[in-house]
C-alpha cells in the first residue's frame, strides 16, 4: 500500500509505502510552537519506505531548542511536511535511518492511530488523554521509541 502526503498548496509531496513503524503524539512546548497547535502528531518511516519526495523545500533546524531535527517545509505555504534526524543520532542512536512526517498532511482518516504520547508534562489541561495509549511525561525509553533492528 502506498500513501501520499502533501503540503497545503500541493507543491511539496512525498509517497511512502506501507505503514509507519511509529505514530506518536508530542505535547512538548517546542512542537506546540513549531506547529501552532497544542500538540504534534508525527509518523516515522524507514528511509527505504519513502519512495519519492518532490518539490523544493526550505529547512529549519534550531539546535538550541531541538535534538538536531531538520524540518523541511514548503517555502510557498509554510507547511512542515517532513523532518530528518542526522544530527539527532547522538541522542537517539539509529534514528537517522528514519524520516518523520506530519500525520495531518496525509489527510487519511484510516491512518494508523498513535502508539504512544510523549511530553505530557506540557499537555494543556483541556486536552483529553488518548484512551488506551501509553503516555510518558518526557521521552519514552529507547525500546519504545526505536523499532527492533
Amino acid at each position: 500500500m502506498q500513501r501520499k502526503t502533501e503540503c497545503a498548496c500541493g507543491k511539496v509531496s512525498a509517497t511512502v509505502e506501507g505503514d509507519p513503524f511509529r505514530v506518536l503524539v508530542c505535547h512538548c512546548d517546542y512542537c506546540q510552537k513549531r506547529t501552532g497547535s497544542v500538540f504534534q502528531v508525527s509518523c516515522w518511516y524507514a528511509r527505504e519506505q519513502v519512495l519519492e519526495i518532490s518539490g523544493e523545500t526550505k529547512t529549519f533546524s534550531d539546535s538550541a531548542n531541538s535534538v538536531g531535527v531538520a524540518y523541511n517545509f514548503c517555502p510557498n505555504c509554510g507547511t512542515t511536511l517532513y523532518w530528518t534526524l542526522e544530527q539527532a543520532e547522538k541522542h537517539f542512536p539509529g534514528i537517522s535511518r528514519f524520516i518523520g512526517f506530519a500525520v495531518g498532511c496525509f489527510v487519511d482518516k484510516n491512518f494508523p492511530k498513535p502508539n504512544y504520547v510523549e511530553q505530557v508534562q506540557y499537555r494543556h489541561h483541556w486536552v483529553p488523554e488518548f484512551s488506551g495509549i501509553p503516555e510518558f511525561d518526557s521521552f519514552p525509553p529507547a525500546d519504545v521509541m526505536m523499532p527492533p533492528n
